[in-house]
């Protein structure tokens, strides 16, 4: 005969499972990247799987000497901005990271067949922003060098010269308006930055609550990692050394790795409620948090352990944060091989660097992607792997086969030693099931 406490714990698992057949659905209808690689999930996939890598040893103009840590850029020929007058207006106010956004918004969109011709109510943006950049602490040295030269006065000089796009610097959520230009959300417009941020899970995070909440049908995740400013990369370097050698043997868990890579980029998933989803679900969303704890360790443990909890899908591969830190690398295996156990792993910061506020956002495009492709693609610059990580699987070499029903943990964090945030997700395969007949809802 069961005891009362075997019944008071099946209550609770009774309980749990049905709190969980409470909450909706959450796939994902479309994704965007732009990346080292060139735009779009698939050539940055693909570009994994060839073992390529896109860092250069930090290129400078005049006689100064070259930055001492190699960078991956983005080839920014390949971005355009929508046509039309009302664009061509907002283009006046749209720095380098409003056109990415838009860039990879318009990607995630199209995915999921929505043109955003008419106005969605329902329909929200969350965008995952920070400060790790700021383009105007590169313009205004040029500028004031120049005026020293010009007859104008400078009031003039500021009015004509100055970037119109320099007001949405302390807007966090004026970026997510060129966005909703683009969608035609007109819901929620809000803003994950700072602590909370962990590579953009924090913005996937609140997606989910605006979500399940039932405020929103559809939420696009947006964020945007700009080029740093070598006032930034220093500061970086300073709190925490970065890599200084982008060559085989300097990636993520290697034995011989130095430091993080640095990266930029953009990124879009567009998360839908399946009941009332518009695009075909290309993969489902199974659980997502973000926590802080004394210490990073810490919460890396805390994350971990909750999202596997909350999801109804055990992990069976895990794409990893994967700074190249050696602080960090040690952190995120001893929190992740105890509780999931030595699930083949792979990251892409060996391949494009650290594009920081969209990193994470970045890796879940392409769990997405390698979830269709039935494949994960290896770490880049991983030649021997450090035994000190305990029992690491690493896809090396070669693309890896994924089983039947993949499902993948996904694993973020900040960039620094004082840095205590940790983000995790699981990402559950759909097997090409629709959302609904995939006709577009109006």
């Amino acid at each position: 005969m069961p005891s009362e406490r075997d019944a008071a714990e099946a209550a609770d698992v009774t309980g749990e499972n049905a709190g969980r057949q409470d909450r909706p659905d959450i796939v994902v209808t479309g994704i965007g990247v732009i990346s080292p690689a060139g735009i779009g999930a698939a050539r940055l996939w693909e570009a994994m799987a060839a073992g390529k890598t896109f860092f250069d040893t930090g290129g400078h103009d005049g006689p100064a000497p070259a930055l001492p840590w190699p960078s991956a850029s983005v080839d920014t020929t390949e971005i355009t901005w929508p046509a039309g007058r009302d664009w061509a207006n907002a283009g006046k106010y749209a720095n380098q990271s409003a056109r990415w956004a838009v860039a990879v918004a318009r990607q995630a969109l199209e995915q999921a067949g929505i043109t955003g011709d008419t106005e969605d109510i329902r329909g929200g943006t969350v965008m995952a922003v920070g400060s790790s950049s700021d383009e105007l602490s590169d313009v205004i040295p040029q500028l004031a060098s120049r005026f020293r030269n010009d007859p104008r006065p400078l009031a003039k000089f500021l009015h004509d010269e100055v970037p119109d796009y320099s007001y949405i610097r302390g807007i966090p959520s004026q970026l997510g308006q060129f966005v909703s230009m683009a969608s035609g959300f007109r819901g929620s417009n809000v803003a994950a930055y700072g602590e909370a941020a962990a590579g953009g899970t924090g913005a996937l995070a609140l997606a989910v609550r605006l979500l399940e909440s039932g405020e929103l049908d559809r939420v696009l995740v947006v964020g945007v990692g700009a080029p740093l400013t070598t006032t930034a990369m220093a500061a970086f370097d300073q709190d925490e050394p970065l890599g200084t050698r982008a060559t085989a043997g300097a990636g993520p868990f290697d034995a011989d790795r130095s430091g993080t890579l640095l990266g930029q980029g953009a990124a879009a998933v567009l998360l839908e409620r399946a009941d009332a989803a518009r695009g075909t679900a290309r993969a489902r969303l199974a659980g997502c948090e973000v926590l802080a704890a004394a210490d990073v360790a810490a919460s890396a443990e805390l994350v971990v352990d909750t999202v596997l909890a909350d999801a109804d899908s055990t992990p069976t591969v895990w794409w990893a944060h994967g700074a190249g830190s050696a602080r960090l690398d040690r952190v995120e295996t001893r929190a992740v091989l105890p509780r999931a156990g030595s699930l083949p792993v792979t990251g892409s910061k060996g391949t494009i660097g650290n594009a920081f506020e969209c990193s994470a956002l970045i890796d879940t495009a392409l769990v997405v992607e390698s979830l269709g492709r039935g494949a994960l693609p290896p770490v880049g610059l991983l030649r021997r792997p450090d035994p000190g990580l305990g029992g690491l699987d690493p896809v090396m070499g070669e693309t890896r086969p994924l089983g039947p029903a993949p499902t993948a943990l996904i694993t973020a964090f900040n960039q620094g030693q004082h840095s205590t945030a940790a983000g995790a997700l699981v990402i559950a395969s759909t097997h090409g099931t629709s959302a609904d007949d995939g006709k577009a809802r109006t």
